[in-house]
């Protein structure tokens, strides 16, 4: 088995996990910059920000839609997430239309299927691409507002979601144009994502039945799900 399906995983967690773990930590010491008058209908990024970013651990249910430029279709999948921002881990779990797990924790990335009912590990010191990718979503999780700054910009919307783009020099500039979250009635919560790629694609992420800051099973961290 080749690290293709761990690099496409890994970069789907890092829009799901940039969306829940990096808008806080980006505004929580970055004063908004002065730009004269503010337009009323224009919320206040800074707060916008500041009001999603006190949780430690999410599980949450969410549904993932994949429009390819190639497919007149869109691919669908069903399932769980759960991020431990203190313990850097993340799970990923679809149920349907195939069950299949993803774990990021300790330094690896761990894969199962139900079809083949094989349990693969990823160690990232041996793939530059995963270890990078890796070290995007540590600073995304650990808070590490300078790494995050180098590259992301974020700005509010007249509707109050909430656009990240990636810096042109960097990296991420090279998969993503944008990512748009969305967030519920309170301004809280996000409750969609909706991250362009650059060759043209489009992923939506919508969650539901969100919980933050409760004990998280120790089976949903593992791989292989019954």
């Amino acid at each position: 088995m080749t690290c293709k399906p761990a690099v496409r995983i890994l970069t789907g967690l890092l829009f799901v996990c940039a969306s829940f773990a990096s808008a806080g930590e980006v505004s929580a010491q970055t004063e908004p910059k002065p730009r004269g008058e503010a337009k009323a209908d224009i919320p206040d990024t800074a707060e916008l920000l500041a009001n999603i970013a006190n949780f430690k651990t999410l599980r949450t249910k969410f549904v993932q839609t994949k429009h390819l430029k190639a497919f007149k279709k869109p691919m669908v999948l069903n399932g769980e997430l759960c991020l431990d921002r203190p313990g850097k881990r993340f799970a990923w779990h679809v149920e349907k239309p195939l069950k299949y797990s993803c774990i990021i924790a300790n330094g690896k990335l761990t894969q199962w299927d139900a079809d083949s009912d094989k349990t693969v590990s990823v160690p990232f010191s041996k793939y530059p691409m995963l270890e990078m990718l890796s070290d995007a979503m540590t600073a995304f999780a650990s808070g590490d507002v300078k790494a995050l700054e180098k590259d992301f910009e974020a700005a509010a919307g007249k509707d109050g979601t909430i656009v990240l783009k990636p810096r042109s020099e960097r990296f991420a500039a090279s998969l993503i144009t944008e990512v748009e979250l969305t967030l519920d009635d309170a301004k809280t919560k996000i409750v969609k994502v909706r991250a362009s790629e650059k060759n043209g694609d489009v992923t939506e992420l919508v969650y539901s039945d969100s919980v933050f800051d409760s004990d998280i099973p120790d089976a949903l961290w593992q791989a292989k799900q019954k």
